[in-house]
């Protein structure tokens, strides 16, 4: 018996499905021998969307399969651009993704369409490959209050899930009788067949590196069913970018379980809604102004509806978005693994701030937190593993300098002192390493520091290690994928190309080749191929002043080469590394000390940089924190006159 092939039988369904979409089907009409024609409509693809949206993978640990899910027609196809990371491969007729990550790979979106005659649909994957497995964050459920009726199917409760692959899920207590948590895919699903009061259950999802939990309430009426009571938007504000795929947009409700979603007015072109799940993914095809858009989800007793404000702009855009209560410069910006950025500390033109604030890129709205114990700048400061912040030393105006530390906890808001350095240090740098202690290094106390230390998370303290070869302050330090820390540049009262190695394991610092050109108050970021790109920077009057040249540091060989010129010399300026790979560079203060709005982008493919669109405001020594959307959020800094309180949202 002859087998037909995959490609054979989309070419016999095309020519099949070409048919009866071209002629009409007779329909024979009884009594008077009538007849009636109808159309066939073959639907394109709607909402696309996977299981888990957002994934941190481990080397070498197979993965969960990670299954898609939408509306509208069959998708006969599924392709994803760029390729996945070594090891992972996506099944063309299914979308599933599987297989066994053998590298380490940066964090990137990836494209996914599935096709079928009629047309296409895209969602936008984040993927991440790390060495060592992390635990799952932020887990949730569309429906968290759940109000069900005896003896009625209920829509499938899907889980959201942040950080790493979740190899379990469970629940506690038991479900109520009918119902049951799949513990593969977290989806809660069945018949309730016994009436149960308002109740909470803990739902976990775990792998070897931690849990996430979260608290459902379900009840489970007799007859009538019940209405939904209200319904929201993972982003209720979301900005996008034409021509690339989105995070998919979750929804959230309580009441009675919704059966269909629905939006009006039609979403920008590219996007479109699951009308099962609610969810919202696609590829914005053009630029559109804000405009709020309203979904309505429903059942057989009744409706509820969100309003969602989405506007695409084209890449290399920079959109306003709002004000700092005070002016800052030297301030630290912290992405929580709860999602919001907490800014901390800095200086404005008068007084050092130990105030604090977070931005909530949901709403795209600034709120006050808790204050420091101590005003600070040039201070360091850390996300721990178990989701707090450490901040360390700095200074502040007065010319004193910090040797305290204190941990922000995100679900009180509130700072608590912790262990206090060995000694006071400002322009040093702090480093997570694999085992979870904080390695500082440097800095400045009136001289120039060759000591570091490490923070333990798990007792408070500091203890010494080893001591670099080179005093420094105003350095920058990065962790390789091999777990050891570059150390590079900086100053001793003059520019330093000086550069060196610390390895956890023995403690000690080891000299590496110097950079091509000494330099402070650089750039330095980790690119997916584990090489270091080194940017900008000052390299003082026999280097010209802020430099605009750019070099690359091989871990392997452990040699420097260049990697081009950036338009114009920039100090004080960020770097951030983007979700295709390239590395955004903006603002800082160029040769003539005229402070830059211009943006650039590096690509490592090449080699070459370009530009990108300008920022609304000049500004250096602000911060730049890249959000889970791709967006960058730059914050504050100073310009040619005074301190900034404004921040605004770069879209690469």
């Amino acid at each position: 018996m002859k087998t037909t092939s995959w490609p054979g039988t989309l070419r016999l369904l095309a020519w099949v499905l070409s048919i009866l979409v071209t002629f009409s089907v007779s329909s024979c009409g009884g009594g008077g021998g009538g007849g009636g024609f109808f159309p066939v409509t073959i639907l394109p693809p709607a909402g696309l969307h996977y299981e888990r949206n957002a994934v941190v993978y481990v080397v070498g640990g197979p993965i969960k399969p990670n299954a898609p899910s939408h509306s509208g027609g069959v998708i006969l196809r599924y392709a994803v651009d760029p390729a996945l990371p070594d090891g992972l491969q996506i099944d063309p007729r299914t979308g599933i993704i599987s297989g066994t990550p053998r590298v380490v790979a940066a964090p990137a979106l990836y494209a996914v369409t599935g096709s079928n005659f009629a047309g296409s649909v895209t969602t936008g994957l984040l993927i991440a490959v790390k060495a060592r497995a992390e635990p799952p964050a932020n887990l949730s459920f569309e429906n968290q209050d759940a109000i069900y009726t005896i003896g009625q199917p209920i829509p499938p409760n899907h889980p959201s899930v942040e950080g790493g692959d979740v190899s379990s899920f469970t629940v506690q207590p038991a479900l109520p009788d009918g119902l049951v948590i799949d513990p593969l895919t977290g989806v809660i699903s069945g018949t309730p067949n016994r009436l149960a009061a308002p109740a909470s259950f803990t739902a976990t999802a775990s792998n070897s590196a931690g849990s996430t939990s979260t608290v459902l309430q379900i009840e489970v009426r007799d007859l009538p069913a019940v209405a939904p009571t209200s319904l929201s938007y993972q982003e209720p504000r979301a900005l996008y970018t034409t021509g690339r795929p989105i995070t998919p947009n979750l929804p959230h409700s309580t009441g009675g379980p919704i059966d269909t979603f629905t939006v009006t007015p039609t979403l920008p072109l590219g996007l479109s809604i699951d009308a099962a799940t609610g969810v919202i993914s696609g590829t914005p095809q053009g630029a559109s102004a804000a405009a709020d858009y309203t979904v309505t989800g429903s059942n057989t007793a009744g409706s509820v509806s969100a309003n969602v404000n989405i506007a695409v702009v084209l890449a290399g855009t920079s959109v306003s978005i709002g004000s700092l209560s005070v002016a800052r410069t030297n301030h630290t910006a912290t992405l929580l693994t709860v999602g919001k950025v907490l800014v901390a500390g800095g200086y404005d033109d008068t007084i050092t701030l130990a105030s604090a604030a977070l931005f909530e890129p949901a709403t795209g709205l600034w709120a006050a937190t808790g204050s420091m114990s101590a005003t600070r700048f040039f201070h360091t400061a850390t996300l721990l593993p178990n989701g707090r912040v450490l901040v360390a030393g700095g200074e502040d105006l007065t010319g004193a300098f910090r040797a305290s530390a204190e941990l922000y906890d995100p679900a009180t808001g509130l700072w608590t002192p912790t262990g206090t350095m060995s000694v006071a240090r400002s322009g040093h740098t702090a480093t997570l390493l694999p085992s979870g202690k904080v390695l500082v290094a440097g800095g400045t106390n009136g001289g120039f520091l060759a000591t570091a230390e490490l923070y333990d998370p798990a007792t408070g303290l500091w203890t010494a290690t080893g001591n670099m070869n080179t005093a420094r302050s105003v350095f920058t330090a990065t962790l390789l994928t091999d777990d050891r820390v570059l150390v590079a540049g900086g100053t001793n009262g003059s520019p330093l190309a000086a550069a060196e190695l610390y390895d956890a394991v023995s403690g000690q610092w080891t000299p590496t080749a110097s950079l091509l050109a000494a330099r402070l108050t650089h750039t330095a970021t980790l690119l997916p191929d584990g090489t270091v790109l080194v940017a900008g920077g000052n390299g003082g009057n026999a280097g010209g002043g802020s430099l605009a040249t750019a070099e690359r540091y091989n871990p392997t060989s452990g040699a420097w080469t260049a990697a081009g010129s950036m338009s114009t010399g920039r100090t004080g300026a960020t770097a951030t590394l983007q979700l295709d790979g390239q590395v955004l560079a903006a603002g800082g203060y160029n040769s003539s000390g005229i402070t830059q709005t211009s943006t650039e982008l590096y690509d490592p493919t090449n080699g070459v940089w370009t530009a990108s669109g300008a920022m609304i405001a000049a500004r250096y020594f602000h911060t730049a924190t890249l959000l889970p959307s791709g967006n960058v959020l730059l914050v504050g800094g100073a310009n040619d006159v005074s301190s900034l309180a404004t921040a605004e949202l770069h879209v690469p």
